[in-house]
């Protein structure tokens, strides 16, 4: 997992990059008494604006989860995609317009520098990531904090606890009460000291703390530095009183927010019905051709406040898929017809719930929403389940961009980290941040069933 802070530096190596591809491009392309960047402003502002868009909506970045080649398929579109963008938004500025040979050596420059570093990442990982040396202000019990760290921070070393000794503190070792907070950091060379919700702090180990931080040591709490590193909630350490003090859950306080994120459900409906009119017809008759069965298929979703609503698909499985009753999807469903898994790769399948958007049963952004079956089998096993029904459910959302299809009860687990995340966080930059990358999705549909 990519943090969000390497993420930014990530990124801005690859505008380091994209400048380097523009000035050798400049002084080997253009004449000698113009400038790249003075003479053709806008075409480079168009370059680096188009590259970077799509090295973000292809998620470029998450160099940590997949091997090479997956990312260098990734540069590679981004690049191409970028050129033409920039290409054809620079046409209509006569004097800031590349020539052919420009953008192409343009192209290939950006294209070798951009995956250039990635390569040399990738060979290098373990020399350029420095491991941190974590210590614990609490009891890590199940191993529960080792697992969250593993995730975001999987070089990270735990060099041991200090608070109450427990015999279920795992293998972390004791390093004594919590008041020697300071000093097991100074023995143990910690970078790093971790509160956990056990945490025993009185205001003479607080103001220890203080110090330790004022003097260049990182102190967190495991819930928030776990939530902006790994971006969703880690539902083993939240509790009710966390969730009451901790910032955010504003979409059912702010009523401006709620009425602009309608506003724009409704007009991102509207403008997709109509722009996807030639694809939903082809469907449909698609769908009609390859098997018996209605087109539109219809299923009881629970929405917001768990009132239940009809949400709309096209039938991707065949009509007897569960006449048995409701069961989880499982990868290569023998059930989804040829067609049918087509639409779900390219979530052509979901286009007709546009209009449950439009009706306000959905929103654009937000929780998918699940049957009522699964619904009550999940709040009896999973706490704060029912919280992902104080919003209204999504066409996409931040679990869906962030997380493979699931298929299991531990896989609804992790997606409900995601949807607290996005109901605490909740935001009109969050709704276009997944916007772009529901976009990457559909480039890169991994996952889908």
């Amino acid at each position: 997992m990519i943090s969000v802070y390497r993420k930014a530096l990530l990124q801005c190596v690859d505008i380091f990059c994209l400048g380097v591809a523009l000035a050798i491009s400049g002084l080997m392309t253009i004449e000698p008494d113009l400038e790249v960047f003075k003479d053709y402003t806008g075409a480079s502002l168009f370059t680096i604006f188009f590259y970077m868009l799509f090295l973000y909506i292809l998620d470029a970045y998450n160099m940590a989860q997949e091997d090479f080649r997956d990312t260098a398929a990734r540069v590679i579109i981004a690049c191409l995609l970028g050129i033409v963008s920039s290409a054809t938004a620079s046409y209509a500025f006569d004097h800031w317009r590349f020539d052919r040979l420009t953008l192409l050596l343009l192209f290939s420059l950006s294209l070798l520098f951009c995956l250039g570093w990635r390569w040399l990442y990738y060979i290098n990982a373990d020399k350029i990531t420095h491991p941190l040396r974590v210590l614990l202000v609490g009891v890590d019990r199940s191993g529960n904090v080792r697992k969250l760290l593993g995730e975001g921070l999987p070089k990270a070393e735990i060099v041991g606890y200090v608070g109450e000794p427990a015999p279920d503190a795992g293998p972390e070792k004791y390093l004594g009460p919590s008041f020697m907070a300071l000093e097991a950091a100074r023995k143990t060379r910690a970078t790093m000291i971790v509160l956990l919700p056990d945490a025993p702090l009185d205001d003479e180990i607080a103001h220890e703390l203080l110090e330790a931080k004022l003097h260049g040591v990182m102190v967190v709490d495991i819930r928030s530095f776990y939530e902006h590193i790994v971006q969703r909630l880690p539902l083993s350490q939240i509790n009710d009183e966390w969730l009451l003090q901790a910032e955010g859950f504003s979409l059912n306080t702010r009523g401006s927010l709620r009425r602009l994120k309608r506003a724009l459900d409704v007009i991102i409906s509207l403008s997709l019905l109509t722009l996807t009119a030639p694809i939903t017809l082809l469907a449909a008759l698609a769908v009609r051709l390859e098997s018996p069965g209605p087109v539109i298929y219809r299923q009881k979703r629970v929405g917001l406040h768990e009132r239940e609503f009809t949400v709309f698909k096209f039938r991707s499985m065949r009509q007897d898929a569960e006449k048995n009753g409701a069961v989880w999807a499982a990868r290569n469903d023998a059930r989804v017809t040829r067609i049918g898994r087509f639409m779900r790769k390219t979530r052509i399948d979901e286009l007709p719930q546009l209009w449950n958007v439009l009706k306000g049963d959905m929103s654009f952004i937000g929780p998918r929403p699940e049957r009522m079956e699964f619904v009550r089998q999940l709040k009896k096993t999973i706490p704060y389940y029912g919280m992902r029904h104080t919003v209204k459910p999504g066409l996409t959302g931040w679990a869906q961009v962030s997380y493979p299809y699931g298929a299991s009860e531990e896989d609804a687990r992790r997606k409900l980290e995601y949807d607290l995340y996005y109901i605490k966080n909740l935001s009109i930059l969050l709704d276009i941040r997944i916007l772009l990358k529901t976009m990457g999705v559909v480039l890169f549909p991994a996952g889908a069933r």
